[in-house]
C-alpha cells in the first residue's frame, strides 16, 4: 500500500520541474452557492494537467530507459513532458480519432507519436505490445502505486495553501488523481471531506460503491463531452485506496457539465477541459452533501481543450444553463407573420440571434413555413417564458 511517505518522496524528485498552481477563492461560486468556494487551478499546470506529477515520479526512477503510453491527451502530454525532462526516449500511441492539437502538443514535446486505431483502448493495446516487443517501459496512466503517489503531491500543495480546508471535490476518471489526493490529505487531516466526481457515461467506482463490490463489466466507449475522465476499466489499487479514504463518489451528467464550463470561463476567467469542470459541475447542481464543511476545494485537473471543441461546449453549456435557446415554429407562409413572432419574442426581452426559413420538410403542410430561430436568454425561467409566449405559432 502507497504511504504518506511515498507520496513526499515523490514531490521530491520532481522539484522545480512541477508548478505550484494557483488556489483561488471564488466570489461567483460562493455567492452562487452559499458555500466558501476556492478553485485550485491545476488546469494551469505544465502540460495542462497533473498528469506531469505522476508521470515524472515514474520516469525519475528510470535511469534514461525508454518509456511507452497509450492515451488521447492529457497522460500523453504528460509523459512526453516528463521524458523531455528525464532524457527518457518516449514513444506515445495515439487513437487516429485523437484532436489534432492535442497530437501536435505531444509531438512538440518530443515524443514519437504514433496514431493506430479509433478508440483509447486499441491505442492502449498497442503500447502494451510495443513494451513488451521493445523492452520499453509502459507507463500506466492510473494502476500504478508510483502514478498514485505522484498525483497525491497535489493533496500536499493544497493543504499548505489552505490549511483550513473542509472539503476537497476531485475530477475523476481512472481514479489515480482521487486516491492519491484522498491518502496524502486524509492522512495529515482525517477530518477533511474528499469527494469524487465522474461524468455519467464512465461512473464505474459509483456504480461499484453502489454493488458493493468492483465492477468490470461497465460500458465502454460511450461518447460524453468530459472525454479526459472517459475511463471505465477500473483499478484495484484505486479501488482499495479509495474504499478507505474518499467519503462521497457523485456522478454528473453532460448537460451539467458544460454548463458549469461555461460558468467557470464567464465568471472565473479560467480555461478548463470539461472532465475538469465536473466538479463544479456537482457544485452547482447542489450535489455536495449540506454536511460537507467549508471551505470546499474544488480541483480543476486539466485544461487542453480544443479551441474548435471548446466553441462547441460552450453553446451546449449556456443552452443547458439557460443563457440560450432555440425554438421552432410553423405559420402560414404570408407577409408579416415572421415580422409578428420576432416582435413577440422581442417583448419577452429575448434577443434574436439567428432566423433560418424552411418552406421544404417532413411534415410541413403546404403553404405554411417553419421557422428555426436562436435567442439570446437570460436564464432558464426567461427562456421558459419566451416558449410560452411562442405557443401560439407551433402550427
Amino acid at each position: 500500500m502507497i504511504t504518506l511517505t511515498d507520496i513526499q518522496e515523490a514531490r521530491a524528485r520532481f522539484e522545480g520541474n512541477v508548478t505550484e498552481t494557483p488556489l483561488v477563492w471564488s466570489q461567483s461560486f460562493s455567492r452562487l452557492t452559499g458555500r466558501d468556494v476556492f478553485l485550485k487551478a491545476e488546469c494551469m499546470q505544465r502540460a495542462g494537467s497533473f498528469k506531469i506529477r505522476g508521470a515524472l515520479n515514474v520516469l525519475t526512477r528510470l535511469d534514461g530507459k525508454p518509456v511507452v503510453a497509450g492515451s488521447a491527451g492529457n497522460h500523453a502530454q504528460g509523459v512526453a513532458l516528463a521524458s523531455a525532462f528525464t532524457g527518457s526516449p518516449c514513444t506515445i500511441f495515439m487513437p487516429e480519432t485523437a484532436p489534432i492539437p492535442k497530437v501536435k502538443a505531444t509531438e512538440d514535446y518530443g515524443a514519437d507519436v504514433r496514431l493506430v486505431g479509433f478508440s483509447l483502448a486499441d491505442a492502449v493495446e498497442a503500447a502494451v505490445e510495443h513494451a513488451r516487443q521493445t523492452g520499453a517501459h509502459f507507463v500506466h496512466p492510473y494502476d500504478d502505486p508510483l502514478i498514485v503517489a505522484g498525483q497525491g503531491t497535489l493533496g500536499l500543495e493544497l493543504l499548505e495553501q489552505l490549511p483550513e480546508a473542509g472539503t476537497i471535490v476531485i475530477p475523476t476518471g481512472g481514479g489515480g488523481l482521487l486516491a492519491g489526493i484522498a491518502l496524502a490529505v486524509k492522512t495529515l487531516r482525517p477530518s477533511v471531506m474528499v469527494i469524487g466526481v465522474e461524468i455519467e457515461p464512465a461512473a464505474v467506482y459509483a456504480e461499484s460503491r453502489r454493488r458493493g463490490v468492483l465492477v468490470r463489466d461497465f460500458p465502454r466507449g460511450l461518447p460524453t463531452v468530459a472525454d479526459g475522465i472517459a475511463v471505465s476499466v477500473p483499478s484495484d489499487l484505486v479501488w482499495e485506496i479509495t474504499g478507505e479514504h474518499v467519503d462521497h463518489i457523485l456522478v454528473v451528467n453532460d448537460a451539467q457539465t458544460t454548463a458549469a464550463l461555461a460558468y467557470v470561463l464567464d465568471r472565473s476567467k479560467i480555461v478548463v477541459e470539461a472532465a475538469g469542470a465536473v466538479g463544479v459541475a456537482a457544485l452547482m447542481e447542489k450535489l455536495i452533501p449540506d454536511d460537507a464543511p467549508d471551505p470546499i476545494c474544488i480541483v480543476l485537473s486539466g485544461g487542453n481543450i480544443d479551441l474548435m471543441f471548446l466553441g462547441k461546449a460552450v453553446r451546449h453549456g449556456l443552452e443547458a444553463s439557460g443563457r440560450f435557446a432555440e425554438y421552432t415554429v410553423r405559420v402560414p407562409d404570408q407577409p408579416g407573420n415572421l415580422a409578428t413572432v420576432l416582435q413577440t419574442i422581442a417583448g419577452e426581452g429575448g434577443n434574436v440571434l439567428l432566423v433560418e426559413h424552411h418552406r421544404e420538410g417532413f411534415g410541413l403542410r403546404f403553404g405554411w413555413v417553419e421557422i428555426a430561430i436562436s435567442v439570446e436568454t437570460r436564464d432558464a425561467d426567461h427562456a421558459s417564458r419566451i416558449s410560452h409566449s411562442l405557443e401560439p405559432y407551433r402550427g
